[in-house]
């Protein structure tokens, strides 16, 4: 059956445990998408939900119900589905779900290895078929996977490995761009990772010629909400992937930013910097870039190709060993967490000096070439990346008095020496006081945000400056006020050190009032929509 009209490009994935929530899901998805999947694999008895579909339809009206394009998936659970029926059965419901005014089918390649070609070619008589195939463990070699899928006959092919790297998305996106460029019919090929490290491919898929990619619904309204209802592993949900990525604006020109780090999920950069980009009128976008191998991750650059990154914990100060360039504040620091690539070769500067230097300034109102005063004491509790940050940010304003604690005194010790401070230990903080104490260590940070690095006794400055920014509002920064404290949010040093990174990259100002609505507005959407732990469904 020929089907001339391209598919829009994104299709949001309804889920539901029972026909009246996938219903009610598919009702939401499709006030954001008129192009939308019923997973009837969910569906203890997906019959139940096909006899709904008529409804769904004809409750949007006769216009916007021949607007509406539905996909029907039933994938097997031993083809990381959940149906649990036999071939027939799935072949039975699809054709059921077609008649019930579903337009589009997957069917997974192993089960029309299992059907032969003419049950699969009654498949595409009822609608338009996309055959589908999905590694849930890794990136295989994927020439024979196409092979596999060439010997039946079908509208599109869909092709979704898992990625375990960033050298699996270039690998996806590579096989897009080659299988696309040689596809004589014109878009047939759908194809992306699963994974959060597979996130990059969701976003670039479409300018590298896949037909069309796949969103959650949302907006979710509690983290449970989002783990139960997201269909895939590293599948974001349609207003994160419609309105911050863009992907549809996306081609092959397009300029690749992203965080490198391990965790990236519950960073805000993407927000603030795609907005920047969009504001700006630069055509670029920026990616969470999840690594732990930085030899893989430097293949991975050039192959995207990447025009900078981003660089957090665990990487700020590893990252060294492959960058070709560094300023004076970086040797210093012994730690960068900007990188832009010109030429091939890797500059990297410490933005995060920039990012307490300048929270600071305003709070004490040092204009220009103005210093702390002589007697000002600073203590600063860890002794990673941050807190060499830290360390430098307060020489550069004047301060001569700097103690450094942490949970691991030999650490402390040791950067105190090499910087040129005091070791302090934490229980000694009762009976110190201080002008200043910057807390740089991840304790606190979203997801596990109800931890605090230290006791109300230890709170021994008259200024408390938390390096984290989410959420916010720390435990620390509250408990701060309660003892009467002035604080200063890790907000600011995040919107300044971007707003360095920006420039550093571009070369163009950002607008910081927008940046900062733009970052609460996505630190409150991360802490509503954001799971602790990956989602257990699995599918593309």
């Amino acid at each position: 059956m020929p089907h001339p009209q391209k598919l829009p490009r994104i299709c949001i994935s309804a889920t539901g445990s029972t026909a009246g929530e996938l219903m009610e899901c598919a009702r939401r998805a499709l006030k954001q998408s008129r192009f939308v999947e019923l997973r009837l694999d969910w569906v203890a008895n997906p019959a139940d939900a096909i006899v709904l579909i008529p409804k769904l339809l004809a409750d949007r009206g006769r216009s916007a119900a021949r607007a509406a394009i539905l996909q029907a998936t039933c994938r097997r659970k031993s083809n990381g589905g959940r149906f649990t029926g036999s071939v027939a059965r799935q072949l039975e419901l699809l054709h059921r779900a077609a008649a019930a005014g579903c337009r589009v089918l997957d069917f997974e390649i192993e089960s029309a290895e299992s059907a032969g070609a003419v049950p699969v070619a009654s498949l595409r008589e009822a609608a338009r078929l996309i055959l589908s195939f999905h590694d849930f463990q890794s990136t295989p070699p994927l020439a024979p996977v196409v092979h596999r899928l060439r010997r039946f006959s079908c509208d599109y092919y869909k092709v979704v490995p898992t990625a375990t790297r960033q050298s699996d998305n270039c690998a996806v996106l590579d096989f897009l761009s080659s299988v696309s460029e040689h596809d004589t019919e014109g878009g047939k090929w759908v194809a992306f990772a699963m994974g959060e490290h597979g996130i990059p491919s969701r976003v670039l898929a479409l300018s590298r010629g896949s037909a069309f990619i796949y969103a959650a619904p949302g907006p979710f309204r509690s983290s449970n909400e989002a783990r139960e209802s997201t269909a895939a592993p590293g599948q974001l949900d349609w207003d994160t992937l419609h309105n911050q990525y863009r992907p549809e604006r996306l081609t092959n020109r397009t300029a690749i930013y992203g965080l490198l780090g391990n965790p990236v999920r519950h960073s805000v950069g993407a927000a603030i910097h795609n907005y920047a980009f969009r504001s700006c009128d630069l055509d670029a976008v920026y990616l969470p870039l999840l690594a732990s191998d930085l030899s893989d991750f430097r293949k991975a650059a050039s192959r995207y190709p990447l025009a900078g990154f981003s660089v957090t914990i665990p990487h700020k100060q590893s990252i060294l060993r492959y960058v070709d360039k560094t300023d004076r504040e970086v040797q210093a620091a012994g730690a960068a967490n900007t990188v832009r690539l010109r030429r091939g070769r890797w500059e990297a500067i410490n933005t995060d000096i920039d990012g307490v230097r300048i929270p600071l300034q305003r709070i004490y109102r040092l204009s220009a070439g103005n210093r702390l005063s002589k007697g000002f004491r600073a203590i600063i509790v860890g002794n990673g990346g941050s807190a060499r940050a830290a360390f430098i940010a307060l020489r550069a304003l004047g301060c001569r008095s700097i103690a450094i604690a942490g949970r691991h005194p030999a650490h402390a010790r040791r950067l105190a020496k090499e910087m040129g401070g005091e070791e302090v230990s934490l229980p000694a903080l009762r009976r110190e006081r201080f002008d200043l104490l910057i807390h740089a260590t991840p304790v606190g940070m979203w997801p596990h945000h109800d931890e605090c690095p230290l006791t109300g006794e230890q709170l021994c400055a008259d200024t408390v400056f938390d390096l984290v920014y989410n959420p916010p509002d720390t435990r620390l920064l509250r408990m701060a006020r309660a003892h009467g404290c002035r604080t200063i949010s890790g907000i600011e040093m995040f919107l300044a050190q971007a707003a360095r990174q920006f420039e550093f990259w571009t070369g163009k100002k950002t607008p910081l009032g927008q940046m900062r609505r733009i970052a609460v507005e996505a630190l409150d959407h991360l802490r509503r929509t954001t799971a602790e732990t990956e989602p257990r469904a699995r599918k593309k």
